[in-house]
């Protein structure tokens, strides 16, 4: 069950019972490239990503990114790939409108580079994901978790 910020999650099936595995790390740090479909783990730093303060801190935070994040709360049932991009892609055939949102579909942001981020609907309005570099995994209002105008599309897995 999640905790307060979204409520409890009714329903069954794939999206729900992910959406309920995921809400289980609310309040774990966020760690670029950490994470698996086995748990929370340490990330990398790349050139961009990873860093807090000029000094990488990925490399010892363990938790998840956003597209970990994702993947571990529908792993095994659904086997999805690592990054938000390829997550998008093999879903994409089932596309989601933002009037159909259901707990557990994936909504996705993009800007000029591609998709950068990935997070669980998570009803009324919100989102759980693993925003950034010094957050946590949380609950938030979909239309603040990230830029609106870099609200992508939804996808249900």
């Amino acid at each position: 069950m999640l905790g307060p910020p979204a409520g409890p999650v009714r329903g069954s099936g794939s999206g729900p019972d992910a959406l309920r595995r995921a809400g289980h790390y609310i309040g774990t740090p966020y760690s670029y490239g950490g994470g698996t479909p086995d748990g929370p783990g340490t990330g990398f730093c790349d050139q961009v990503n990873g860093y807090a303060n000029g000094r990488c801190v990925a490399s010892s935070t363990v938790g998840f990114d956003c597209s970990s994040l994702v993947q571990y709360g529908y792993w095994p049932s659904v086997q999805l790939p690592r990054t938000a991009a390829a997550q998008y892609n093999a879903t994409s055939d089932r596309p989601v409108t933002r009037g159909q949102l259901k707990p557990g579909d994936l909504v996705f942001w993009s800007n000029h580079t591609g998709i950068y981020h990935v997070g669980f609907y998570a009803g009324d309005g919100r989102v759980l994901h693993a925003p950034r570099t010094g957050r946590v995994v949380t609950v938030e209002p979909l239309d603040t978790a990230m830029p609106a105008a870099d609200y992508y599309a939804a996808t249900r897995p």
